[in-house]
């Protein structure tokens, strides 16, 4: 009888062995991935002068935009493939809540206005 309890103990050692270990839980384990490393100071400062760049070349690009709700036929010419068909359109069309209403309201198409969204305001 001592070694049917010796036989069993075993038989229930290995089994619990088995069930919470296996090498496929190994391999389907993700490996793990070194941690990042911080960028260096000069990287740091690097990317806060490029940054500080495109803010002020987007700040240049707003105050040199022409605003479509007061600008004179004049003005709407001088932007690059205005006519004159589509500066007497923009005015008569007047006033614009934003630029995009350009479209909506059939002053100018589409395809001319992705042209001009970013030399155009609505103030």
């Amino acid at each position: 009888m001592d070694k049917n309890i010796v036989r069993l103990v075993l038989v229930l050692a290995i089994g619990c062995a088995c069930a919470t270990w296996s090498p496929a839980q190994e391999e389907d384990a993700p490996a793990k991935k070194p941690a990042p490393r911080p960028p260096s100071a000069s990287k740091i400062k690097a990317q806060e002068q490029k940054n500080a760049a495109k803010a002020k070349a987007a700040a240049e690009a707003r105050a040199r935009a022409v605003d479509i709700n007061h600008a004179s036929r004049g003005v709407l010419k001088k932007v690059p493939g205005m006519t004159d068909a589509l500066a007497n359109s923009i005015i008569a069309n007047r006033p614009y809540k934003s630029k995009a209403e350009l479209v909506t309201k059939n002053a100018i198409p589409l395809d001319y206005y992705q042209t001009i969204r970013k030399l155009v305001a609505a103030k």
